[in-house]
């Protein structure tokens, strides 16, 4: 056999051994009442209860700007939509008609 295939059954066989001597260490602790277990911690005080207040009327919505809708109107040149704000075409450069 290769070494690393004996290294890797050593080590399951000491896995094997350790889960084993635990398994049945638990079992003679459980029926003899040797508990060595930690202490859990006991749980975190739950937080004081909030007062009772009265809900608080509904406010007025708050102001939304407007959305801003401009003009448009269609370049002779390109057929693109342009501001009326705007002098000139942005595709093809032409003066606004």
């Amino acid at each position: 056999m290769g070494f690393l295939l004996k290294i890797a059954l050593f080590g399951l066989a000491i896995y094997g051994v350790y889960r084993s001597f635990r398994y049945w260490k638990g079992l003679f602790d459980r029926f003899t009442g040797n508990t060595d277990l930690p202490q859990r911690r006991p749980p975190p005080p739950s937080p004081p209860p909030k007062p009772v207040t009265r809900p608080e009327p509904p406010t007025a919505e708050p102001l939304r700007k407007p959305a801003v809708i401009e003009d448009t109107v269609q370049c002779a040149g390109c057929g693109a939509y342009i501001s009326t704000a705007a002098e000139k075409c942005g595709q093809c450069g032409r003066p606004r008609p």
